[in-house]
């Protein structure tokens, strides 16, 4: 089947060799809309025609034509790093103390320096391939545009100043088309999207569990999660209708604004109970914070599981990471951000690390899932609750996007080229499809919703090892291969490889032990 069939776009889609071929939004176009669309491009043809080849159309794009996952990502270097933070710190920092409980520090430790190591080098990889394919559209655009800055001469389109010209934006997806064809493409999104909708449904479950807790203190009154569950769907469900990321701005910036409030009033708890359960009445906090930590158990039986846990913890940033590097302007911040993005990302490490330590040896062994469900109980603690739910409220319709954007296309032309239903049928229509998806994805979540543990392990896993360490080293393989060394292309596939036995091991003692 091919990518155009799957709803996802190839590096061709923008020649005017397949200006003929239907597109995406012609599905769900009106007759008088796509008569519009063809008059369109029977008019970019005959330009094209005249002057211009297809590789040379390939290779540019409108200015104002952006990935929409970048939005508002980048722009300085400062913004990039307020993107990759957003990108990564989550609710799965939450999932940590009981990660290292069920783990041990002996063997917990090393499982995240492990795949902080794998992602870096993926994340290189990534970097290294964007930078050489960059490079190669700059020089095709160097070649056709002649000096001054006009090419309504030499090709016939329209002269810099009334319609300005630049490069096609990359992406990890694209990256994946150049090295591995559209099946790559195909491949990533189909990755991201399962990704991203995996993030999603560990907020489907994370959400109700909090309010459950928080309702109990404040009212007494003892409602399901599930109940939540339906309420957080009723309000994601128009959420999940709107199509530029733009408008989610102030949304995630409060939401970081909360994620950190809470965070910092989670730690505050951690070293007020080790103070409070100190053997010693005298002691300070640190020495009681110190005792606790040198008592922790080094082994624990179920460490399998935290294979997918660690995984988890970047929480898609693989797939941000592309879009930051091209939303960066200025030349000599561009050169900067592979070793601030590496900075960054061994930052937020160090800090789970140290959180995670922290409140496992604070709140001890039976520390539950979601540590937040774990405080004593309080204002304070229930003002924790609810400040990571709101957060996670706010930040779903951010992390859903992706999967959403991909799903809906591909849905809709099925619907359409495979079930017989006409163009302008309601079922064709992206609210309705990202509704259903929305509502599909919480009966999952009703089925897990005393299995978070296991869930993120499994979505860490399964979902998340392929796209952050195996597929990254196979398209810097096939796009940097001239001159790579064999200690280089080596490296490539042994981290491929242990992505995917990290992957299979992972996935199977997981699912055996559900």
């Amino acid at each position: 089947m091919s990518a155009i069939k799957m709803g996802v776009s190839t590096s061709q889609d923008d020649g005017v060799a397949l200006l003929d071929q239907p597109q995406d939004s012609d599905l769900l176009a009106t007759p008088e809309e796509n008569e519009m669309r063809r008059r369109q491009r029977s008019s970019m043809e005959n330009v094209s025609v005249a002057s211009t080849s297809k590789d040379e159309t390939e290779v540019f794009e409108d200015e104002t034509d952006e990935d929409p996952h970048a939005a508002g990502l980048g722009g300085d270097i400062m913004s990039a790093v307020l993107g990759m933070i957003k990108g990564m710190v989550g609710p799965a920092i939450l999932y940590l103390p009981h990660g290292f409980a069920t783990t041990g520090y002996a063997l917990a430790l090393p499982i995240i320096f492990i795949a902080t190591s794998m992602y870096l080098y993926s994340s290189r990889c990534l970097l290294e391939a964007w930078k050489l394919e960059s490079l190669k559209a700059e020089d095709e655009v160097n070649l056709m545009v002649p000096p001054g800055g006009s090419n309504s001469a030499s090709t016939g389109m329209p002269s810099t100043p009334q319609h300005k010209r630049r490069r096609k934006m990359l992406s990890y997806p694209e990256l994946a088309n150049r090295a591995m064809g559209p099946t790559g493409e195909i491949v990533v999104k189909t990755g991201i999207a399962l990704m991203q909708s995996g993030v999603c449904l560990t907020y489907l479950i994370f959400v109700p569990h909090n309010l459950h807790t928080s309702l109990l203190y404040l009212c007494n009154i003892n409602l399901s999660p599930k109940i939540w569950l339906g309420i957080m769907v009723v309000i994601e469900i128009p959420l999940s209708w709107i199509t530029d990321i733009r408008k989610l701005t102030c949304t995630n910036f409060a939401a970081n604004v909360l994620i950190l409030y809470g965070l910092m009033l989670c730690l505050g708890f951690a070293f007020e109970e080790a103070m409070h359960s100190s053997d010693d009445p005298d002691a300070t906090w640190h020495a009681s914070m110190v005792d606790r930590i040198t008592n922790l158990e080094p082994f624990k039986s179920q460490w399998y599981l935290f294979i997918g846990t660690s995984v988890l913890l970047f929480e898609g940033s693989i797939t941000l990471l592309v879009p930051l590097q091209e939303s960066v302007v200025l030349e000599e911040e561009r050169q900067q951000f592979p070793n601030v993005y590496r900075k960054v990302i061994l930052s937020i490490i160090v800090f789970y690390i140290f959180f995670g330590v922290v409140c496992w040896a604070s709140f001890g062994d039976d520390v539950h899932t979601v540590l937040t469900t774990s405080l004593p109980s309080g204002m304070f603690a229930t003002s924790v609750q609810l400040a990571y739910s709101l957060a996670v409220l706010m930040t779903y319709p951010l992390q859903n996007f992706p999967a959403l954007e991909i799903a809906t296309k591909s849905i809709a032309y099925f619907a359409v080229e495979t079930v017989g239903l006409k163009k302008n049928s309601i079922w064709t229509k992206r609210n309705v499809i990202s509704s259903f998806l929305v509502c599909a994805l919480a009966v999952v979540a009703i089925t897990c919703m005393n299995s978070l543990d296991k869930v993120v392990s499994l979505m860490g896993s399964l979902l998340g090892c392929p796209i952050a360490f195996v597929v990254p080293p196979l398209i810097h393989t096939q796009l940097c291969s001239d001159g790579m060394s064999g200690w280089r292309r080596n490296t490539n596939q042994f981290v491929a490889i242990a992505g995917v036995v990290a992957m299979v091991l992972a996935s199977i003692t997981t699912i055996y032990t559900w």
